[in-house]
């Protein structure tokens, strides 16, 4: 038997944050549920896909102590539903009984013991700005990979270094870099955090208007302990050799050139309607005064378009890129002006908005047959 009392708008708060951590298809059935543990005059909703793990409390009334696994997304969309106001849960005989003024809902749950312990976290402690953080997940994140058969580049680089922290993101072919020098270093140190689960730390942290993040990492159980606030975000750290991502980035540039943003952007979605037919490239061809965006597609035809530049050194050239790289710098730095640079068609080049020198976004180009 268990029975408490809770407000619609808190539960539902906490139920949507967890929403983001449970599995649509879990390797085992708990783990599609919550955990929901009412005890020690605390109530602790919790759960977990073994990769990423949150704990959350919510505010609430104890009548009678006790601890459930209710199937998540059925649990969260039954709270959801439901008007604001205070709620009362009792669970008896494998069944939890939600009840509102004007509504009754009855939901069968899981047994408590086959969800997964949460570990003890004990390790070096670290403490990044919020802002950082928002930082680090619009400059860097966005240059991982999806693909989990090579897990090392969906994680994203932590190099805490003597004059600061070194944030880095890639897939293969792009590559993104941002220097956090104001950080205060305990321990020289590096380890991967899966990019998606920094995504939640800085989704938790803004909604929660946090100021600092503080973490643990213990290098053991390669393990980080996230706190923000009353919510806890366990994450599993990924192992591997990081790429040598050092060595691909140019010493210096034969061609520097400064563009606006919103033109760049709006030539390379026209350019995209044709690209899309041939791998989604691109063409950029670099005058003394204007760049040409070019695209064919060898079924429908081809968009050709031009922006002016200030080209502040080098002959300019030609080389060619996936749009969607482009497009992708373009859309979450929000970049008025962009600083070009490149060396020949087939070498590196790299972007950043004007003024940010912390940050490089690094782009692997094209062959282009004629």
């Amino acid at each position: 038997m268990m029975q408490i009392e809770v407000l619609q708008e808190n539960l539902a708060q906490a139920l949507t944050r967890l929403q983001r951590i449970i599995p649509s298809k879990p390797q085992l059935p708990i783990l599609s549920t919550i955990l929901f543990t009412a005890e020690n005059n605390k109530i602790t909703l919790a759960g977990t896909d073994l990769y990423i793990g949150m704990k959350t409390v919510v505010a609430g009334k104890i009548i009678e102590p006790g601890s459930i696994a209710i199937p998540g997304k059925i649990f969260h969309d039954s709270i959801a539903s439901l008007d604001a106001g205070k709620l009362t849960l009792t669970f008896a005989e494998d069944t939890l009984k939600i009840k509102s003024s004007r509504n009754t809902a009855t939901i069968q749950c899981l047994p408590t013991d086959e969800f997964p312990d949460f570990p003890t976290i004990e390790g070096q402690e670290y403490q990044l700005k919020a802002e950082t953080i928002q930082e680090i997940q619009n400059f860097v994140s966005f240059s991982t990979s999806l693909d989990p058969t090579r897990p090392v580049l969906t994680a994203l680089l932590f190099s805490f270094e003597k004059d600061g922290l070194l944030a880095v993101g890639t897939d293969g072919f792009r590559l993104a870099t941002l220097k956090i020098s104001d950080q205060t270093i305990s321990q020289l140190q590096n380890f991967l955090i899966p990019a998606k689960a920094m995504a939640e730390v800085a989704r938790i942290s803004a909604q929660l208007e946090i100021e600092d993040v503080s973490f643990l990492v213990s290098e053991e159980l390669k393990q980080s302990l996230f706190i923000l606030g009353d919510t806890s975000l366990f994450v599993r750290m990924i192992e591997g050799e990081y790429p040598p991502f050092q060595k691909i980035i140019p010493s210096e540039f034969k061609t520097e050139l400064v563009v606006d943003g919103k033109e760049f952007e709006n030539q390379l979605k026209r350019a995209q309607v044709f690209a899309r037919e041939s791998s989604n490239i691109v063409k950029l061809q670099i005058g003394e005064k204007e760049m040409k965006i070019v695209a064919a597609s060898p079924a429908f035809g081809s968009q050709e378009g031009e922006i002016s530049i200030e080209l502040i050194k080098g002959d300019g050239g030609e080389i060619a890129f996936n749009t969607r790289y482009l497009l992708d710098f373009i859309n979450t730095t929000k970049a008025e002006r962009i600083r070009f640079y490149m060396n020949e068609s087939l070498t590196p080049a790299l972007m950043r908005p004007e003024g940010k020198d912390e940050f490089k976004y690094i782009i692997m180009p094209f062959r282009v047959n004629e």
